[in-house]
């Protein structure tokens, strides 16, 4: 049985998944889906921290000292590489524009890393399940009202229609898919009722039908590889010679996928893709920025201030010159691109531990558990697709509480499972009361965490209501709205110098060169500036050309 502090904290970490998911505001930011979601996962993420701290003695968390020690050493070194990079400090702290995993969001991933290792039992099992359906249902129903031409909001986006509340198709299958990857899992289990697992076939179909409105093939890749990790578990149980023979075929048809998402072999036509190519772009470039600064990496969230520079010739000319990243879609290189290889290092010690956990976990049991087998399924459906995208948030928290949870079971039931002793007659270790001071916790984490991460979202709100106002004034205000943002600076600078305010613009233009040397954007907004005299062009033309030296239309 769980105390009361482990029960709070568990509807901490379910409320963290729920909210960074599905939180979008169309209405009232310019940005709807980043800021908002890196809000939810602060504001939980601190929240965990008040009850962690609160409670350090009833929760018994010196128990995992290599989780924590690693998970230590991950925010430890973050901090380290915020003071001592080049990147500018403000962009580090709370994110790039269209991303925002700068150190506030890492550290709230962290935080609720430790709260899945604090809270992982069987029965909290069962609530992860509840979140991965509630998130799960709402993704579809959403998906089918978006492949059906009914979305009540105006998005703005290139891709497909069909992104449900992370804004972009990719990363909508990808979370379909590991999220089908758990509850295909509840299908194996003997002890679901076949009422209960029709249901659960029904959403497997639903989720099939929206993977493929989204256009986005990497759902269905998820899909597989995570429900292929299950069926091997479950076949392994049945029979160790078919275990065997299964992970031989398994191993054959990874190879096969892989050799043809590279444009080789009987399934290249079913599977590359042009983004194959480009991904390979992107992934040169962060290899090239970890090599050059291996120690303390490029910053905090600075890959796309850096690409440019770290591209190659073929990249700039496959697709043009001002077609760009500000990613590696890849969640190793963008870790290694930040914080250098201690950062990586720690981050695959961690992956590495949550490999070992599952392992033990899975030696141990006597038969087939659904609910930890759900979790590894979709853990390597996660790790899938982090080697092929970004670090989205509402993607990424899942990645890191599967992590948690995994790490956190095989401590938790090293002794048996609480709900087995029970059922044993065993004796059951005293319930121990949560301190006084959890809902003081709380209630203090929480301010901490909105105050932390609000500013992204606030400017955008703002940035938002100036342009509706269409007042010249008002607009240039709201390019120095804090956190200063380049993007929002180069925006209003271009808006103003278009319309016949060109020494307004000029000025924003030259404050945003100030504060963002490294941003190639910024300076390629001050050459455009019609009231930039001959030598500031010159020095913008200079600086393009540092920071985009494989560009051949700077001349």
């Amino acid at each position: 049985m769980r105390d009361k502090a482990q029960l709070t904290i568990g509807k901490v970490l379910v409320w963290a998944l729920m909210s960074a998911t599905l939180l979008v505001t169309p209405l009232w930011s310019l940005d709807p889906i980043n800021p908002i979601k890196m809000l939810a996962v602060s504001a939980c993420g601190f929240m965990g921290l008040g009850v962690l701290l609160a409670n350090q003695k009833v929760l018994h968390l010196g128990r995992m000292k290599v989780p924590l020690v690693l998970i230590s050493g991950f925010m430890v070194w973050q901090l380290v590489v915020l003071v001592i990079s080049d990147g500018e400090k403000l962009q580090q702290l709370f994110g790039t524009t269209g991303r925002n995993t700068g150190l506030i969001t890492y550290l709230a991933f962290s935080i609720l890393f430790v709260v899945a290792l604090v809270v992982s039992s069987a029965e909290f099992l069962k609530q992860f399940l509840m979140a991965v359906l509630v998130v799960g249902v709402a993704s579809l129903i959403y998906g089918v009202i978006q492949a059906l031409g009914g979305d009540p909001f105006d998005w703005v986006n290139p891709y497909s229609p069909v992104f449900g509340f992370l804004g972009n198709p990719n990363f909508q299958s990808s979370l379909l898919g590991i999220l089908g990857s758990v509850v295909f899992t509840q299908l194996l289990s003997w002890s679901v009722k076949i009422q209960i697992k029709s249901a659960y076939l029904l959403y497997l179909l639903l989720t099939i039908y929206v993977i493929k409105e989204t256009d986005s093939q990497q759902g269905f890749l998820v899909l597989l590889i995570g429900s292929a990790v299950s069926l091997g578990v479950f076949v392994n149980y049945k029979s160790r010679l078919l275990g065997y023979s299964y992970l031989g075929f398994g191993i054959v048809a990874f190879v096969a996928v892989l050799v043809g998402t590279l444009n080789k072999g009987p399934l290249a036509s079913l599977l590359y893709k042009d983004s194959v190519a480009y991904r390979g772009d992107y992934w040169r470039a962060g290899w090239k920025m970890t090599l050059e600064n291996p120690i303390f990496g490029v910053g905090l969230d600075g890959y796309g201030d850096w690409y440019r520079r770290s591209r190659t010739i073929e990249a700039t000319l496959r697709r043009g010159p001002d077609v760009t990243s500000n990613a590696a879609h890849n969640v190793f290189l963008d870790i290694s691109a930040y914080g250098g290889f201690p950062l990586v290092m720690i981050y695959i010690a961690l992956m590495v531990l949550v490999m070992v956990s599952a392992v033990k976990v899975i030696k141990r049991s006597q038969g087939l558990n659904a609910g930890f087998v759900g979790l590894v399924a979709g853990w390597v459906a996660f790790q899938a697709q982090s080697i092929i995208s970004i670090n989205q948030i509402g993607l990424a928290l899942w990645g890191w509480v599967l992590s948690g949870l995994i790490i956190g079971y095989e401590f938790n039931t090293r002794d048996g499972d609480l709900a087995e002793e029970k059922k044993s007659g065993k004796k059951v270790a005293k319930t121990v009361q949560a301190s006084a001071g959890t809902t003081v916790g709380v209630f203090v984490g929480l301010i901490i965490g909105v105050l932390i991460g609000m500013p992204p979202y606030l400017a955008s709100a703002k940035y938002k209501s100036a342009l509706e106002t269409s007042d010249p004034t008002v607009i240039q205000e709201a390019a120095y709205i804090w956190p200063l943002d380049p993007s929002r600076m180069i925006q209003v600078s271009m808006t103003l110098n278009e319309n016949k305010l060109e020494a307004n613009g000029l000025q924003v233009a030259l404050d945003a060169v100030a504060k963002f040397p490294d941003n190639y954007g910024v300076w390629g907004a001050l050459s455009t500036m019609k009231n930039a005299n001959a030598e500031q062009k010159a020095e913008a033309l200079a600086q393009m050309k540092r920071l985009d030296p494989q560009n051949p239309n700077l001349k």
